[in-house]
């Protein structure tokens, strides 16, 4: 089965390099993946090609317009595509989530940029939004990079099989320790029951050399918490996603259920209301209010 990708992006030789090696390159060289790269511009209609404008309601940076990312998105997608936007305020990319995509037949992945991209195009016209992780970047074009890569290594055929069954959070744990020659480098040597030839010994072995997020201890190991809510976007139709109400200030309000590890992640769901207040117990154990700052 093959998978074709759909990228949009205000920088599209940025994709040049790194997808010209490895297993990428691999990929599409046999016909795996069919990766294309579009440049948003191409779907502006005035003379400069502007893609930006300033935000209403004022505000540092610039946003991305909706009427050159809906042609964009609209021109691309088709009946059994699946839209993605990389954007901070998304779910976290996780391994799970890359299996997930690897089963799809065709991706569009939209690379957010500036302040961000029109609230109306991500209600009308993307299904979900993904983030690598709780830093800032640039732009979502090293993100997009990040997904496409694990995601294509997922797709049948393009890596055995076999080597996908053994590696890092396959079954929630992260891979064990592996040695090869020297046998001995610098007075540390490699484990003897790798060297024994006790083949029947070894699964269990590198079972309990495999190292979790949660725990050390073998046998009963456990796999990382989540810190993060899931989409609420998968599996719902384009524009249903619910949101905060408003207040009478123009923000929103609403009380969420969360504990110390899901305050931040309880704190995005007030992301794009400007002048929202921080959980006011990002430490408490049992429930937060989001509030409008009066």
């Amino acid at each position: 089965m093959s998978m074709r990708i759909d990228v949009l992006t205000l920088f599209p030789g940025m994709f040049e390099s790194p997808f010209a090696e490895s297993i990428v390159a691999r990929a599409r060289a046999a016909g795996q993946l069919d990766l294309v790269v579009h440049d948003i511009r191409e779907w502006t209609t005035d003379r400069h090609h502007v893609v930006d404008d300033a935000p209403y309601g004022g505000g540092a940076g610039m946003v991305l317009k909706p009427e050159p990312l809906t042609r964009a998105i609209r021109a691309t997608r088709s009946d059994n595509s699946h839209v993605v936007l990389m954007s901070a305020q998304g779910a976290l990319f996780d391994q799970a989530a890359a299996r997930r995509l690897s089963r799809m037949r065709h991706l569009v992945i939209v690379c957010g940029h500036y302040e961000g991209v029109d609230e109306r195009v991500v209600e009308k016209d993307v299904d979900e939004e993904l983030s690598i992780g709780d830093f800032v970047l640039t732009g979502g074009e090293l993100a997009a990079m990040v997904v496409i890569d694990a995601v294509t290594r997922l797709v049948p055929d393009v890596i055995e099989a076999e080597s996908l069954t053994r590696e890092s959070h396959t079954d929630g744990l992260l891979e064990g320790p592996q040695y090869t020659r020297p046998l001995d480098h610098e007075g540390s040597r490699v484990p003897a029951v790798l060297l024994s030839g006790a083949t029947a010994r070894l699964p269990r072995e590198r079972g309990c050399r495999a190292r979790s997020a949660g725990a050390s201890a073998c046998p009963t190991q456990t796999s990382r918490p989540p810190t993060r809510r899931a989409s609420a976007r998968i599996g719902s139709p384009r524009g249903s996603v619910s949101r905060p109400r408003p207040s009478a200030h123009g923000c929103a309000r609403q009380e969420f259920a969360f504990g110390p590890r899901e305050a931040p992640s309880a704190a995005r769901a007030c992301r794009r209301f400007r002048g929202c207040a921080r959980p006011d117990s990002p430490s408490g154990s049992s429930r937060g209010t989001l509030a409008c700052r009066t």
